[in-house]
C-alpha cells in the first residue's frame, strides 16, 4: 500500500494540504530543497491524532484520543484496525514490515511496553522492571527499542529472547544527561534517538543521535542555532527524520537528515506551529503529526516528496528554438 494512493486513510475522507517549499535549514547543503505533498490523517470525533510509524508496505501505526480514551490504529491495504490492550489507553508507536507493532499501554503505575504481532496476539513487558516505559520502534528481526517516560531514565534494546541492553547517551564535557530516548531501530540494527540534558551553564538542550553498535558509541545530530533537536526514526537508506525547536514549548520544525551528505532538509505543514515527523520507510514516505497554530489541535500526516521538474539547460533550449526558427526560414 502506498500511503498517498489511499482513497480513505481516515474514517473521513483525508484532507489534502498543498505542497510546501522546504524551509532553509541554516546549515550549508549540497542538495536542493525538497517539496512535499501532505495528506492529513484524522478521525471524526477525535480530540487528537498522531501517526507514528510506517513500514515498507505503507502500513501506518499511530493512536487517536476520543473523549479522553486513547486507542491505537493500524492502517493497511486490507483496511483499518482500532485496538486497545487490557481495555486501557494504548499508544501504537512502531511497526515493522511483518505488520508487528510496538508501543505503550496505560497502567495504574504509569505505562507498560507492548509488542503486538500481526496475528493480533500480544505480549506486555516492563523493560528492566521499569513500570513507566514505552516500546518505540521494532525492526524485521523483532528487536525493539524504547525508553522510560520519566527524567532520569534511559533507553533500552530488547532482543527477541527478552534480553535487555541499556542505552545511555554520553554527553560532552560539562554536560549532564537527564534522559535518553531510544526511538527507532532499522533493519541494519542502527538505533536512533535523542537525549535531553543540561550544559555547564545549566541550560537545557536536546540532541539527536544514532548508534550502529547497540549504544556503545553515538553520532550526534544537532541543527545549528536550535536548542532542541529530536531524532525519531530512520530507514535503511540513510535517511533520518525528526524535529527541532527553541525551548520546550516553542514552534517545532520537521526535518529529514541525510547521513551520507550530513545535510538537513527542513519542512512545515501549512498553518502548523508543530511539524513532527516520526517515521520514514525506504521509499521515503514520512508520517508524523502536526499542531494547528490557530486551534492547537493535533492531527497526523503522510508526507511524500515531490520530484523536482526536469529543466533543460538555457543554452540547450535556446539552441533548440534557434534551430527550429532557422529550419522554418529555410523552408520559406
Amino acid at each position: 500500500m502506498v500511503g498517498v494512493a489511499k482513497t480513505d486513510v481516515t474514517s473521513d475522507k483525508p484532507k489534502q494540504i498543498e505542497c510546501l517549499e522546504a524551509i532553509p535549514s541554516g546549515i550549508p547543503s549540497t542538495t536542493n530543497d525538497q517539496t512535499y505533498q501532505f495528506t492529513t490523517i484524522d478521525f471524526a470525533g477525535a480530540d487528537a491524532v498522531q501517526a507514528r510509524g510506517i513500514n515498507n508496505q505503507g502500513d501506518i501505526v499511530g493512536y487517536r484520543t476520543v473523549g479522553g480514551v486513547t486507542e491505537s490504529f493500524l492502517q493497511t491495504s486490507a483496511g483499518e484496525i482500532i485496538f486497545q490492550l487490557n481495555s486501557e489507553s494504548t499508544f501504537g508507536l512502531g511497526i515493522n514490515d511483518l505488520g508487528d507493532t510496538a508501543g505503550g499501554v496505560a497502567t495504574a503505575a504509569g505505562q507498560d511496553a507492548f509488542l503486538r504481532y500481526e496475528d493480533a496476539t500480544s505480549i506486555i513487558f516492563q523493560p528492566d522492571g521499569n513500570d513507566d516505559a514505552n516500546a518505540n520502534g521494532i525492526n524485521n528481526a523483532g528487536s525493539i527499542v524504547g525508553s522510560g517516560n520519566a527524567f532520569g531514565t534511559g533507553g533500552y534494546l530488547r532482543e527477541t529472547d527478552g534480553t535487555i541492553t541499556s542505552i545511555d547517551f554520553v554527553g560532552g564535557a560539562g554536560e549532564t544527561i537527564l534522559k535518553t530516548n531510544a526511538t527507532d531501530i532499522n533493519n541494519s540494527g542502527w538505533i536512533m534517538g535523542h537525549a535531553i540534558g543540561q550544559d555547564s551553564n545549566s541550560d537545557f538542550f536536546g540532541r539527536g543521535w544514532f548508534s550502529a553498535d547497540n549504544g556503545a558509541s553515538f553520532i550526534d545530530i544537532a541543527q545549528a542555532g536550535e536548542q532542541f533537536t529530536y531524532l525519531w526514526a530512520g530507514n535503511d537508506t540513510g535517511l533520518l527524520v525528526g524535529d527541532y525547536s527553541t525551548g520546550f514549548t516553542g514552534d517545532r520544525t520537521g526535518f529529514v537528515y541525510d547521513v551520507d551528505s550530513g545535510t538537513f532538509n527542513s519542512f512545515n505543514v501549512q498553518g502548523a506551529d508543530w511539524t513532527v515527523p516520526t517515521g520514514i520507510n525506504d521509499a521515503g514516505q514520512i508520517v508524523g503529526f502536526s499542531r494547528d497554530a490557530s486551534t492547537s489541535r493535533i492531527t497526523g500526516f503522510i508526507a511524500v516528496a515531490i520530484p523536482e521538474p526536469t529543466v533543460l539547460p538555457f543554452l540547450s533550449v535556446f539552441g533548440l528554438i534557434a534551430g527550429t526558427r532557422r529550419r522554418k526560414i529555410a523552408a520559406q
